[in-house]
């Protein structure tokens, strides 16, 4: 019985000063306000998807000049 206390003391002490972390919402990306216009498309860099634990999905537009825009998956 002293040895599977001992065990699961070290698992603890383990998962305690464990370097693995979960992935916390903060790293999440959401938006909240979206834009409704037509984006030239010379204009865009990157397009990147929203989270899906995000409440609205769409998507954020990276430009040139490095500037990022949520626009949604279903503008109409």
């Amino acid at each position: 019985m002293s040895r599977v206390i001992l065990v699961l003391g070290f698992v603890l002490i383990m998962a305690h000063y464990s370097d693995a972390m979960p992935q916390s919402l903060n790293s999440v990306q959401c938006c909240f306000k979206f834009f409704e216009g037509r984006i030239p498309t010379q204009l865009i860099q990157k397009v990147k998807k929203i989270n899906s634990h995000c409440t609205v999905q769409g998507f954020i537009v990276t430009m040139a000049n490095r500037s990022s825009i949520c626009v949604r998956k279903n503008p109409w």
